[in-house]
């Protein structure tokens, strides 16, 4: 643990971005996570990604523009492309006792004072159990933006869990279904349930939102072929992450059933929402027209066998300020 800063973490998801845009984002993570203990590289499903970058950064530690005083760095691969399975693997198997963890999407650049600003509010708020940025960039920001602000949310370009609820979480064996797209809204709603809908409330103090913590992103270029692409496939995500939020919603909100009773994959969760609510899905499928689409796009992950799920450690530089 470093003996001049805070026992936090920082991990990053990646999977699909250029080996450009991942450094440019883990140069801003370590910039802001400077004072921080560690900061965990999660590549999902892209060995080839995650080889290059720890081959790089072996052969060349000026790769990355390291503060003086940075935190240790591990960058792991991860066989299965799944943003919910990787946020199982550092619940269960790497978090190593630190107070808070921020997260972090792999495209995503930190402002510098991003990590302290949201760390200090949430370390000072006895009743949080997390805490969110807001974002600042894209049409939609300032509307989401004052939402937060107002009524509280759960970002997952960037947001923090508490190192005591990790270890409820772990304690519970609480893990979010493999092949989840709304990773974060699930996530919140376990918070804000204070891990337990069978006996608590929603309570929206216990997700501490800074209003100036904040990142930025590369801005789309509606012109290029790649970016179309993305859009499309962003909408058709979106109308899953539909089915994906009123399936969780009946589970928590319903039934008041607890998170570690969700099923281990989405195409479960969904598959026993439409099954036991079909009035509920016609509805939904009314107003999206993409949702018939959406619920034939469920597939349980390839490699769903527990040595395909964990994360191999392919770099780690520690730095010189450890005690």
């Amino acid at each position: 643990m470093k003996t001049n800063g805070h026992p936090w973490a920082v991990v990053i998801f990646a999977c699909r971005e250029s080996p450009l845009q991942l450094r440019r984002t883990l140069e801003a993570a370590l910039r802001s996570a400077a004072h921080c203990s560690v900061v965990h590289l999660l590549v999902n499903g892209n060995p080839t990604l995650a080889d290059a970058l720890a081959a790089e950064l072996r052969l060349r530690q000026g790769a990355l523009e390291l503060p003086p005083a940075s935190p240790d760095l591990k960058v792991w691969s991860i066989p299965l492309a799944d943003k919910a399975n990787a946020w199982n693997q550092y619940l269960h198997r790497l978090w190593a006792g630190e107070e808070i963890t921020f997260f972090v999407d792999g495209y995503v650049r930190l402002n510098p004072d991003a990590v302290t600003l949201l760390g200090n509010v949430v370390a000072a708020n006895a009743q949080a159990l997390g805490g969110s940025g807001v974002p600042t960039m894209g049409r939609s920001a300032k509307a989401i933006r004052e939402t937060m602000i107002l009524n509280t949310g759960y970002h997952g370009n960037f947001c923090c869990i508490k190192g005591d609820t990790i270890g409820q979480m772990r304690a519970k064996q609480i893990r979010l279904p493999v092949g989840l797209y709304r990773t974060d809204s699930l996530m919140g709603a376990i918070l804000s349930y204070s891990l337990d809908p069978s006996t608590h409330v929603w309570d929206d103090v216990r997700i501490q939102v800074h209003p100036t913590a904040s990142w930025q992103i590369d801005a789309a270029k509606w012109w290029r072929m790649n970016d179309l692409q993305a859009f499309f496939r962003r909408r058709l995500r979106q109308a899953r992450g539909e089915l994906e939020k009123a399936a969780f919603s009946e589970h928590l909100a319903k039934r008041r059933r607890v998170p570690a009773e969700l099923p281990d994959t989405t195409k479960e969760l969904v598959s026993a929402w439409v099954t036991t609510c079909p009035e509920d899905y016609k509805r939904l499928a009314r107003k999206h027209f993409l949702t018939a689409k959406a619920l034939e796009s469920f597939r349980t992950p390839r490699g769903m066998r527990p040595a395909d799920l964990e994360p191999e450690l392919v770099f780690s530089h520690e730095s010189a300020t450890t005690a």
